[in-house]
């Protein structure tokens, strides 16, 4: 545990250094990929190195995800930083306008979630970071934030859930409850579409 804690703290304070550098500077689709070489030269951890590359994971919808638990928290928290601290000041996106990128990195951590077995609820993760930027935001509360970015969240989802040819009465059962355990979430709705499909069920 203590290691991993270590592996998870070097590769998220040293995740973004490669930004600084030429190269990245002239090949931005490097990012990472770069810090991961920068980071193996220094005699960093492989593991620290494979975390810094695959924080940046998934790069686009159906993309590749993190195979490290490193790699993966540090890919939630850099997210989640982002989406959190965007909605602190009002940088929400409306309609077709999304400059950030918060859907599609909404999108990734819901990815990473679902395919992960990482401890603790969507609901924890939004609120901490809403608590560590409270002095950010522009208006309201931490906790309005946070019920703010979890509606969002919640909306991604239901999309994904939709796309994934899954029922929206069955998807829309299992929102209305505590659903911000996303695998489990997930493994609720397939179960209703399974119970429904069973003849018992039918007309």
């Amino acid at each position: 545990l203590q290691s991993m804690k270590l592996i998870i703290g070097r590769a998220a304070m040293l995740s973004k250094a490669d930004l600084t550098t030429g190269v990245v500077g002239e090949f931005p689709k490097l990012q990472g990929v770069m810090g991961g070489v920068y980071a193996a030269r220094s005699e960093e951890m492989l593991d620290v190195s494979r975390a810094i590359v695959e924080h940046y994971l998934p790069t686009a919808s159906g993309g590749a995800l993190p195979e490290s638990i490193p790699g993966a928290i540090v890919s939630i928290a850099d997210k989640l930083d982002t989406i959190v601290g965007c909605f602190a000041v009002g940088l929400i996106p409306t309609g077709t306008q999304d400059p950030y990128a918060l859907r599609r990195q909404a999108l990734g951590i819901i990815a990473i979630l679902s395919d992960s077995d990482i401890d603790g609820g969507l609901d924890t993760m939004v609120a901490h970071a809403a608590e560590l930027l409270s002095d950010k935001i522009t208006e309201g509360t931490p906790e309005e934030l946070t019920t703010r970015v979890l509606e969002f969240f919640k909306e991604r989802l239901r999309n994904t859930l939709l796309s994934d040819g899954l029922a929206f009465d069955s998807i829309d059962s299992v929102l209305s409850a505590p659903w911000f355990d996303i695998s489990d979430a997930t493994k609720r709705i397939c179960a209703i579409e399974k119970f429904k499909a069973h003849p018992s069920c039918s007309d």
